[in-house]
């Protein structure tokens, strides 16, 4: 009994003791004034970009700052997958970045280069990173890159190949053709029947490194086997 009346005494007094340093360091000023913006997870954004954004919906108190307009203006950049925001008491407001992953480049026939995002639709321009771990897209159109893109995740995910042995992929009209990273052979699938005539490709060219051959092609367009271009010296 005796405990009970010493913690009915004991909560009441720290709360009000917590009040009361609130009071005093926030005498003088709006209380939970917005002094900080933290951002997070922004590598292809700047702080700034994004605070450019979120600026308009930004109140004097973390309280008053209108958190889903902030999440929403900062959720329409091209760049961004998606977004928290955070109060972080009592100061501070903390806004955490998902950007969308470069995966692949796309060619278009005027020759422009978009660098597609890991659901392959175009979200930004060509930087110099880009250009050291992506593969290549050759295609009429978005729809058409989407599809390939769609595709060779399709292949490596089952292992019919590797993503990052892969240097360029060719649409024409759906006939595809890939060149390989290591050594610049093209593989000829064709149309129909792409995904046993990659698994067909990929054992020809592992044989022909075996035997200590250099080609140029693989031409993987027949029921059975395939034909092999060398490389003139």
């Amino acid at each position: 009994m005796k405990r009970l009346a010493h913690y009915l005494f004991i909560v009441p007094l720290c709360l009000l003791s917590v009040l009361t340093v609130i009071y005093l360091f926030s005498k003088g000023e709006p209380l939970f004034t917005l002094k900080h913006i933290k951002i997070r997870g922004a590598a292809q954004l700047t702080d700034g970009e994004i605070i450019r954004r979120a600026y308009p919906f930004l109140k004097e108190s973390i309280f008053k700052t209108q958190v889903d307009e902030v999440k929403e203006a900062v959720l329409a950049h091209p760049f961004v997958k998606d977004v928290s925001i955070k109060r972080l008491y009592p100061f501070s407001l903390v806004i955490e970045i998902k950007e969308k992953v470069a995966s692949a480049l796309w060619i278009n026939p005027e020759g422009d280069i978009r660098v597609l995002d890991e659901t392959g639709a175009p979200f930004r321009a060509l930087s110099r990173e880009d250009t050291k771990h992506l593969f290549v897209i050759h295609a009429k159109d978005q729809a058409a890159a989407k599809g390939v893109f769609e595709q060779v995740n399709t292949w490596t995910a089952e292992k019919a190949i590797a993503r990052g042995s892969i240097s360029e992929v060719i649409d024409a009209e759906g006939s595809i053709t890939l060149v390989h990273l290591e050594d610049g052979v093209e593989i000829i699938l064709g149309k129909e029947d792409q995904k046993a005539r990659l698994k067909r490709a990929t054992a020809v060219l592992e044989d022909v490194r075996k035997r200590g051959l250099f080609i140029r092609c693989i031409d993987a367009r027949f029921d059975k086997g395939a034909i092999i271009r060398e490389r003139k010296s």
